[in-house]
């Protein structure tokens, strides 16, 4: 393993994968996504979600002022793999998180396609 891939791992170890059981192997598996991504010129796009779904929040929390994006991955020819929309006040650790869970998400996309393809 690199050390660009251990600090990685080590990031979304701290950051990310708290499913029981599974932490590190989730971590990995961001870390490994994100090099993937990395590899393949893939880019993530932030942009300001216009029409958000604040329900969750309270009225109190609701008439503070949030910053609302969305992230869209692009592969290197532009095309969308996959996006998430409503991201309420992310931090730049959590933008890191979330590009990487949507190439994970692409990346079991891509296997699917391949699998279905083939057959």
């Amino acid at each position: 393993m690199t050390t660009s891939m251990i600090r990685a791992y080590r990031f979304f170890l701290a950051n990310a994968g708290y499913i029981v059981g599974q932490r590190a192997l989730c971590a990995l598996g961001l870390a490994r996504a994100e090099q993937h991504a990395r590899d393949n010129a893939w880019d993530t796009e932030w942009v300001a979600d216009d029409c958000p779904d604040l329900s969750w929040m309270s009225d109190e929390e609701r008439s503070q002022p949030h910053e609302v994006l969305g992230c869209i991955l692009r592969d290197a020819n532009g095309n969308v793999l996959a996006s998430l929309w409503g991201i309420t006040d992310p931090d730049n650790g959590y933008m890191r998180v979330v590009a990487a869970e949507l190439a994970s998400e692409a990346m079991l996309n891509d296997r699917q396609n391949a699998s279905v393809y083939a057959h």
